[in-house]
Parts: C-alpha cells; sequence; structure tokens
C-alpha cells in the first residue's frame, strides 16, 4: 500500500522534506510507521511525535491521519495501534487553531 506522508515544522527541518510516498505492508500501524521514520530520520524524529502541553498531564501525540487529529479517541480508539489504509494521508507536527 501506498502512504502519503507529511511534514510540518521541526519535522520538515528534521526529514528536509515536506512530504513524501511510502510504500509498506498492509496492517501497517501508526506506530509501526513512528519506528520506521525514526530509523530513516533518527531518534529526533520520534521526540518530536509526542508532545505534553503545559496543562496536560499525559503525552499527546503530534499526527494527523487524514486530517483528523490521532488523539481524538472517539475517531481512533486504538491510538497509536491504528491500523494504516492505503491511500491516507499522515501529517506530522499539524497545527491546531483557528485560521
Amino acid at each position: 500500500m501506498q502512504l502519503t506522508i507529511r511534514y510540518y515544522g521541526f519535522f520538515s527541518a528534521v526529514t528536509k522534506k515536506l512530504s513524501e510516498q511510502v510504500e509498506s505492508d498492509d496492517g501497517l500501524t501508526v506506530k509501526g510507521l513512528i519506528e520506521y521514520l525514526a530509523r530513516t530520520y533518527g531518534y529526533r524524529f520520534e521526540k518530536l511525535c509526542f508532545i505534553r502541553p503545559l496543562y496536560s498531564d499525559r503525552d499527546y501525540v503530534n499526527i494527523c491521519i487524514n486530517t483528523l487529529d490521532l488523539n481524538a479517541a472517539k475517531k481512533f480508539p486504538n491510538g497509536l495501534d491504528t491500523a494504516l489504509s492505503g491511500g491516507d494521508v499522515v501529517s506530522f507536527g499539524v497545527m491546531g487553531g483557528a485560521a
């Protein structure tokens, strides 16, 4: 299957890319994708995937799948174990807020 990966902010600085296409076997999870990209771009990439806002006692994932925030438990009850599908667009470093 083919995935489109988009990089924003610090992610584009680490990868030196704005986007890329990744080929993978079926059944790849978000966690598996992070591990693959961390092997490709180094430990800094993986560290950027998880943020802890000052107002929270837990980490959040800095990732969207097809423009939907992976932290939305109702949309993604499996969190990092969410299986990806061919054609998915996975965005790293997405900013929130009003435009």
